[in-house]
């Protein structure tokens, strides 16, 4: 086998560790977290945080309502004890009474309002739990293909490795350092096929010469592209 085609062979390795390298790089990238998932998390954590929000407010209305009925409870104790006698005083505890009374309709109406976006909290909460169910599931099936991608294409890539160094031994010293140097000048491809009298690297016809020798074995050139041309 000519060095030509020995550079040939390795060339094959070469693209396929690119290949393969390439993909790697785009399965670990695939196991982050979506933008889809993380913004599901979002949504949860919101409502989760505005549920506990109402969940106080209520709480803290209702105390204050009930310290209310207390406040009310006792102005009416004291009015109808018959203990007291100063017609001031009494119309104090009245006036007092109706003061308590105005602001018990308020706070229950406000009860009533935290009640209701308590109510539409707990369905935003739900709703997102199960929305972030869905993606999550849907991305830990994802992950476990993508781990198993990874092993595989890492074995692979070790194996090529291999043959890369074992290719390495048979080829002379000046033609790996000509197919570097055209490697890193041609995007990772120096050595190409002929097919049909074409250069396979650029897609621009070959002569029938170079045709000729890269037949023979010989090293001949892409006049456009510059690559090491084989058949």
């Amino acid at each position: 086998m000519s060095q030509v085609q020995q550079l040939y062979l390795l060339q094959q390795i070469d693209t396929e560790i690119q290949e393969k390298k390439k993909r790697l790089g785009e399965v670990l990238r695939a196991q982050k977290e979506t933008k889809a998932l993380l913004a599901a998390r979002k949504r949860l954590e919101t409502a989760v945080a505005d549920l506990q929000s109402w969940q106080t407010q209520r709480q803290d209305l209702n105390l204050a309502l009930q310290s209310l009925k207390n406040k009310a409870k006792s102005a009416e104790q004291r009015l109808y004890s018959g203990k007291v006698k100063n017609p001031k005083e009494l119309a104090d505890l009245q006036s007092s009474i109706e003061s308590i009374g105005r602001q018990r309709s308020a706070l229950e109406d406000e009860i009533l309002e935290a009640m209701i976006m308590l109510e539409d909290a707990e369905t935003e909460k739900g709703a997102a739990e199960q929305s972030l169910q869905v993606l999550q599931a849907d991305w830990e099936q994802a992950q476990a293909a993508l781990k198993i991608e990874q092993n595989e294409l890492a074995l692979r890539v070790h194996a090529l490795m291999g043959q890369r160094q074992t290719r390495l031994g048979t080829i002379d010293p000046p033609f790996l350092t000509e197919y570097d140097a055209i490697r890193k000048k041609q995007n990772g491809i120096a050595v190409v096929k002929i097919k049909n009298h074409i250069c396979t690297g650029c897609r621009l016809n070959v002569s029938a010469l170079k045709e000729k020798k890269a037949r023979e074995g010989e090293k001949v050139y892409c006049a456009s592209c510059g690559r090491i041309m084989v058949v």
